[in-house]
């Protein structure tokens, strides 16, 4: 018989605290040091939350928050307690983490066939796997808003390679275009132009630096953003 549930305490902030955990140590930590009550490891069919484009599974990311808040589990709640707990504090939660990255990958399919130019495609898929479709500078996640900027554009040499692109939201996309957005290649900090502060200033110098270092072949990404800001200041 299950005791009575250990009251759950933790808020989004030690929510995200377990996330940032898991990030460093892993999934499968994650299962092998919090498991069910009983010690038994299995890892969760069920329920699962979203962020930043990864699922984590619920129920031992819920021990392990409650933990770091000062209350470890010592019973034994259902997934679904859980659920609706991380629901509360706001986060997507999913029924299986396979059906949810085929879903999106379907939406990104689709949208993807729309363009016209020959490796297009290719090219968006690429840049959205490398950056889990997130907007690198807004943290949109819209699917349908999103867009796979070139950082070296083609009609300066620039190819389709996955390190080559940054996915944007379609109206920061034409500004990065524009140089009006720009990313320092030497601090990973992203600038806007004074003139544009008015309606695009709160992404003025925010630090891009552990999305970005995080990416494989981050240092092509680099050698290409350095390449971009000497062709933005030679239009200027």
């Amino acid at each position: 018989m299950i005791d009575k549930m250990t009251e759950l305490t933790f808020d989004r902030h030690q929510a995200e605290e377990a996330i940032d955990c898991v990030k460093v140590q892993g999934h499968a930590w994650l299962y092998e040091n919090y498991p069910k009550p009983n010690g038994q490891m299995r890892k969760s069919t069920t329920g699962f939350l979203m962020y930043e484009g990864v699922a984590y599974p619920v129920k031992p990311l819920g021990r392990l928050a409650n933990e770091i808040a000062g209350n470890p589990m010592t019973d034994n709640p259902i997934t679904n307690v859980f659920r609706r707990y991380f629901e509360g504090l706001g986060f997507q939660l999913i029924e299986n983490a396979y059906d949810e990255a085929e879903i999106a990958a379907e939406r990104q399919r689709r949208l993807a066939d729309v363009w016209e130019r020959p490796g297009q495609a290719t090219f968006r898929r690429a840049v959205f796997e490398m950056f889990n479709a997130r907007c690198l500078i807004s943290g949109c996640e819209t699917l349908a808003a999103l867009e796979a900027a070139h950082i070296i554009p083609v009609s300066c040499g620039g190819g389709d390679e996955a390190w080559n692109g940054i996915p944007l939201r379609a109206d920061i996309h034409r500004l990065f275009d524009a140089g009006i957005i720009t990313i320092d290649a030497q601090n990973l900090t992203t600038s806007v132009v004074e003139s544009a502060r008015k309606d695009f200033g709160a992404y003025h110098g925010s630090d891009l630096s552990a999305y970005i270092l995080k990416i494989e072949g981050h240092s092509n990404f680099l050698i290409a953003l350095k390449k971009r800001m000497r062709l933005v200041s030679e239009k200027n």
